[in-house]
C-alpha cells in the first residue's frame, strides 16, 4: 500500500461523516473472494464501525454486508441496463473489473446516496480494492503478502424465500457458460449425466435463475429429483436467494467460478470444473483452494478427466 493510499485511509478513520461503499456491479466470484474481505480487513484496521457504512451493490447481495444500511443497484436501474453498461465499460478497458469510477456511476451513486439519507459522506469505490490488490492478479506478490490485506469473515445469508420448499438434505448445482467451460454439445451431455447421477442418490437444487446479469449463460439441466429456483428469484434478490440455498445445501457441484467461490466462503464441500484454463487468472484457484484448506471446507477444482483419475485411485 502506498504511502498515498495510507494517508487517504487514515483520513477516512479520523473523519466521522459516514463513508458510502461501493456500488459493487460486477463479478460474485470477486466480490466474496477480494472485495468483502478487503473491507472487512480496512474496517478492523482502521477500526470503522458498521454505523458509519452505507453499501451499494446488486441482486440483494447486501445482506452480504455487515454495514447500517444497504441499498440495490437493480432497483435504479434495471439490470439490463446495467449489464449494457458494465459490457460497454469493458469495450471501452478492455475488462468488466471496476478499475475506474464511471461517468454513470457519477451520476447515479449522488442519487442513491440522497436517498440513504447521506448528504456529507466519503465514497469508497471498488476501484480501491482493484488498485491495492492488482499486484496479487498479476502474479507479482504471493499468498504471503495478500493474506493480511484480506479479513475472511463469516458472510451473512437469509433464509430462503418461505414458499421455497427445500429438501432436508440436497446438493446445490449450478453449470453456466464462461471461458473456463465453453456451452457445447459434448459439456451439456457429461453435465447432464453427472446430474443424473448426483439425483439418484441425494437431492438437487439447480440454481439456475434465467436472470442474466452479465454474459454467463446457464446449461440447461433437467430430470427427476431436480428442483430450480428459478420460480423464485427476481432481479432484487437472486443473488440472496442464492447464497440461502448454498448455505444449506450438503455440496456444491458446478462451473468452476464465482459461485462455486461463494459456496466455498459459506464452508459448503465444493467441485468446480473447468475445460480449459483461459480467461481468468491461477490467483483465483489459488485462493479458492486455501480457503479450503484453512477452513477445513473439501475443494475440488479441475477437468472432469481430473474427477475421474481421482475416484478411480480412491476406488
Amino acid at each position: 500500500m502506498s504511502l498515498r493510499e495510507r494517508a487517504y485511509f487514515a483520513h477516512l478513520a479520523r473523519s466521522s461523516r459516514p463513508i458510502l461503499v461501493g456500488p459493487w456491479r460486477s463479478e460474485v466470484g470477486f466480490e466474496c473472494l477480494y472485495w468483502l474481505p478487503w473491507l472487512a480487513a480496512f474496517r478492523e484496521r482502521y477500526k470503522i464501525p458498521k454505523e458509519r457504512l452505507s453499501v451499494i451493490t446488486r441482486g440483494g447481495a447486501g445482506v452480504w454486508y455487515d454495514a447500517q444500511q444497504t441499498a440495490d443497484l437493480y432497483d435504479y436501474a434495471p439490470m439490463d441496463r446495467v449489464r449494457k453498461a458494465m459490457l460497454a465499460d469493458a469495450k471501452h478497458t478492455g475488462s468488466v473489473k471496476q478499475m475506474q469510477i464511471t461517468d454513470w456511476e457519477r451520476k447515479l451513486v449522488p442519487v442513491i446516496a440522497h436517498d440513504l439519507g447521506l448528504r456529507r459522506y466519503h465514497w469508497l469505490h471498488p476501484s480501491r480494492m482493484y488498485q491495492g490488490l492488482s499486484l496479487w492478479w498479476e502474479g507479482q506478490i504471493g499468498l504471503g503478502t495478500l493474506e493480511p490485506l484480506l479479513r475472511f469473515a463469516p458472510v451473512p445469508v437469509p433464509h430462503p424465500p418461505i414458499e421455497l420448499a427445500l429438501p432436508e438434505h440436497f446438493v446445490a448445482v449450478r453449470f453456466y457458460h464462461r471461458h473456463t467451460w465453453p456451452m457445447n454439445d459434448e459439456l451439456k451431455m457429461w453435465v447432464s449425466d453427472l446430474v443424473d447421477k448426483i439425483a439418484t442418490h441425494i437431492p438437487v437444487v439447480i440454481l439456475n435463475t434465467s436472470i442474466y446479469a452479465d454474459e454467463h449463460q446457464d446449461f440447461p439441466i433437467k430430470g427427476d429429483n431436480i428442483l430450480s429456483i428459478a420460480p423464485y428469484v427476481t432481479p432484487q434478490n437472486n443473488l440472496a436467494v442464492q447464497s440461502a440455498v448454498l448455505a444449506r445445501a450438503k455440496a456444491f457441484v458446478g462451473t468452476y467460478g464465482g459461485t462455486m467461490q461463494l459456496a466455498v466462503r459459506l464452508h459448503r464441500p465444493s467441485a468446480g470444473f473447468f475445460a480449459q484454463f483461459s480467461g481468468t487468472a491461477y490467483a483465483h484457484k489459488v485462493l479458492t483452494e486455501s480457503i479450503g484448506v484453512q477452513q477445513g471446507t473439501p475443494v475440488f477444482i479441475g477437468k472432469p478427466d481430473d474427477a475421474h483419475f481421482v475416484r478411480e485411485v480412491m476406488a
